[in-house]
């Protein structure tokens, strides 16, 4: 098993990766940042004729258990999609997320959700189990802002660490194409930054990175962004997380005959 090495993000901010994790580390508040864990996929797949192993509540256990053996955080932020599906709360979905919250509880963890839009029908169920829902965004302090992404952020920010776009570098090797889930850095265009994070969840391979910022489902992203300036990081539980470089550079290096 890889070492968890925690290095500083680019943009600074106490703001650290781990290696072969997907999520991010605020040392100053001492907070683990996740996102899109979408429990329930299985569940959800099944009614679709589709049968899955059920992984993602396993996977997001085992990321935030290696996670707090590296740093000393004392809480977990979700920033959004915890669950799968709109339309209802599927029994899967109740069942994990009062898994999950007892999971982190017992290594002495708060958890904290920011609502991302697959979370419906779960504030209920989450105050009956003491965690906060943030609807719009969670503020850390230093300008730093949680948020899932499927909305604009109003107000000022240096930062917006932020889920929803399940960012992959999609590349061909050996003839197979292969999703490798990274995490951006996007430089705004009022002089911000956006962290992306990877999906958490195991069937949430990615959606594959593009240099058109109309390709992007967020509009702080779709409408903000100087995506061809984002520093890219991929992220393997195996092989570790490496940063790479802008993303222009990385689709010019891939192109290159």
């Amino acid at each position: 098993m890889l070492s968890i090495m925690v290095v500083e993000l680019e943009v600074g901010k106490d703001l650290f990766v781990l290696n072969g994790l997907p999520a991010v580390y605020h040392d100053k508040t001492r907070t683990l940042i996740i996102a899109d864990v979408h429990l329930g996929y299985e569940e959800y797949m099944t009614q679709l004729g589709v049968y899955l192993p059920r992984l993602q509540l396993k996977g997001a256990m085992e990321v935030i258990k290696r996670a707090v053996r590296a740093v000393d955080a004392k809480r977990v932020a979700i920033v959004g999609d915890v669950k799968h599906a709109y339309e209802k709360l599927l029994r899967q979905e109740r069942v994990e997320i009062i898994k999950l919250v007892r999971f982190v509880g017992e290594l002495g963890l708060e958890l904290v959700l920011v609502r991302g839009n697959h979370d419906t029908f779960i504030s209920p169920l989450l105050k009956k189990l003491g965690v906060d829902v943030i609807e719009d965004h969670l503020d850390l302090g230093g300008g730093i802002l949680l948020a899932h992404g499927h909305k604009g952020i109003d107000g000022d920010f240096e930062v917006v660490v932020m889920g929803h776009e399940h960012p992959a570098l999609q590349v061909d090797v050996a003839g197979a194409r292969v999703k490798l889930p990274a995490l951006l850095e996007v430089p705004l265009e009022n002089g911000s930054f956006a962290i992306v994070l990877p999906a958490l969840g195991v069937y949430q391979t990615g959606n594959p990175l593009s240099l058109e910022r109309s390709q992007y489902l967020s509009p702080i992203i779709k409408n903000q962004s100087q995506i061809e300036d984002a520093i890219v990081w991929v992220v393997d539980k195996d092989a570790g997380t490496h940063k790479l470089a802008r993303l222009r550079e990385v689709f010019e290096s891939v192109s290159a005959p």
